[in-house]
């Protein structure tokens, strides 16, 4: 779960950005595969290789082993190349490739210059058909994700937005964390891993391949046909979502001795495809600045509060807060909805988190590792040319639409506490009141 706080830079530097974009993404197949390419004029050139799927794939008991699995692509050894061979040569040519997972898909990606393209996608291609899973190596892995899962545990944004996931999304594949527990992960072998990867992930109807930087559609078609021709096609069938409606209930709480108290609030928002999705993300936005006004501005209740949608499969908005009197700010946050809903937005709110959209837009066509992760996460989700259709689509929303979509899709919060318990007692009627 992350946000994103924007600044405003001005119509003028707007103007100059603009033709970061000049250049639209094209999707095409090779062999089976298909490919979204966004050429520039870059001289970083980053290649991902997307598996559908996420938390979908595994059950509970096996809760991170397909992010075990990716990792291990490039730091257990390949066929061609052993860990420290590859890591060498990696090392050399100033190559980046690492192995991941999340909620919906998995990776592989490489970043490098273009000038050393030709050793990278080497590695990659390697990394993608022959990783070995070395047992020592991947021994060496656990101990490394299971020190990730302890400092995350320990971490309390980390942990209140873990909670707030599993909790909203209890039953689902969503309860079920893709970085996996200590106990998954140690209970893990190398073999399971290797069998998972080459059973489950491995598969051209899964898997699909993001690239932004300088090389051409002819290039890319000849280094895929000639690396992945081989690759086994097998049927998949992908998982069917349904959201549950989220209601006001009982705040999740869980007690833990901290200098503040930390607070998530989830709520249903529209889906990735929906015409209902820029309207929502815009109105979030607004209710996120209003937040920050109230809450931090006018009563120091908070250093940070904000607001954001989680745009995944299954979609929810949510509010946040860290705060030493729940009960306020908890109030605060259902009173701004609230208001927001009866009365609608303004057209001077509206004109100012466009201009933020915007200028986020442009800024995220600076790298080409951000180029590639919003195709790739839009190809996901069911529109990877979101982000060329994103300006058109912002420059049509009214506030009339933004306060219909917040009394379409919020009808209740689903509350999740990190902190002092009595405090949370103090708080049980905040985390009752009503979204009218």
């Amino acid at each position: 779960m992350k946000h994103y706080i924007f600044s405003f830079l001005g119509a003028g530097l707007l103007l100059c950005l603009q033709p970061a974009q000049a250049q639209n993404a094209q999707k095409f197949s090779v062999d089976g595969i298909s490919i979204i390419l966004k050429p520039t004029v870059k001289d970083i050139i980053n290649v991902s290789v997307y598996y559908r799927g996420g938390v979908t794939n595994y059950e509970a008991d096996k809760a991170g082993i397909e992010g075990a699995a990716l990792a291990g692509t490039a730091e257990c050894g390949t066929k061609l190349y052993s860990k420290d061979a590859f890591k060498n040569k990696a090392d050399k040519f100033g190559i980046d490739i690492s192995g991941s997972s999340t909620y919906d898909y998995g990776t592989i990606t490489l970043n490098c210059i273009s000038k050393y393209f030709d050793e990278g996608w080497s590695l990659l291609a390697e990394a993608v058909k022959n990783p070995v899973y070395n047992e020592n190596d991947f021994n060496l892995l656990k101990e490394k994700l299971i020190s990730g899962i302890k400092q995350s545990e320990s971490n309390p944004d980390n942990k209140i937005q873990r909670m707030a996931l599993a909790n909203t999304f209890k039953g689902t594949p969503y309860a079920i964390d893709p970085d996996g527990e200590v106990s998954t992960i140690t209970n893990l072998t190398a073999s399971d891993a290797k069998d998972y990867y080459y059973n489950t992930l491995l598969n051209k109807n899964r898997m699909f391949i993001v690239i932004a930087g300088k090389i051409s559609r002819e290039e890319i078609t000849a280094k895929v046909k000639k690396a992945f021709d081989d690759l086994p096609s097998k049927s998949y069938t992908a998982y069917t979502y349904h959201t549950p409606d989220i209601i006001t209930d009982s705040p999740n709480i869980e007690s833990r001795k901290l200098a503040t108290n930390y607070i998530v609030g989830t709520f249903n928002a529209p889906a990735f495809t929906s015409e209902d999705y820029i309207i929502n993300r815009i109105a979030v936005g607004v209710l996120s600045d209003n937040l920050f006004k109230e809450i931090r501005t006018k009563r120091n209740l908070s250093y940070a509060p904000y607001a954001s949608v989680e745009t995944l499969e299954m979609p929810c908005g949510f509010v946040y807060v860290s705060t030493t009197d729940p009960k306020a700010s908890v109030e605060v946050m259902v009173n701004e909805i609230n208001r927001l809903k009866t009365k609608g937005f303004s057209q001077k709110e509206l004109n100012g988190i466009k201009n933020l959209f915007i200028t986020s837009n442009y800024m995220k066509q600076e790298s080409t590792d951000r180029m590639a992760a919003s195709l790739g996460t839009d190809e996901i989700l069911g529109n990877w040319k979101m982000n060329e259709e994103l300006i058109g689509r912002i420059q049509k929303v009214t506030p009339a639409d933004m306060t219909n979509d917040f009394n379409k899709y919020i009808h209740g919060i689903n509350w999740n506490y990190l902190g002092d318990e009595k405090a949370a007692d103090d708080a049980k009627d905040a985390f009752s009141m009503p979204v009218k």
